[in-house]
């Protein structure tokens, strides 16, 4: 592990302990969100990498999508 890579079970305790949040809630890997920052799992399915800048544009772009989906989501079941 380096300050590029965390290893998968590491992210899965940060997330159990709310210190990282998945980008799609419930999924166990994918992108996360940790120390200001975007993390990946690479095809090869080694650690979780830091993402670069556009990645991490792209990922932020999804997060707003979700957000959105949510939103849209919580009107329909009444909850907002």
């Amino acid at each position: 592990m380096s300050d590029e890579t965390l290893a998968a079970d590491v992210v899965r305790e940060l997330v159990a302990e709310g210190a990282a949040g998945p980008l799609l809630a419930e999924t166990e890997i994918g992108p996360t969100w940790y120390a200001d920052r975007w993390w990946y799992v690479p095809v090869d399915g080694t650690d979780y990498q830091a993402a670069g800048p556009e990645m991490s544009a792209e990922f932020d772009r999804l997060k707003l999508r979700v957000q959105a989906i949510n939103d849209v989501q919580a009107e329909l079941d009444g909850r907002r």
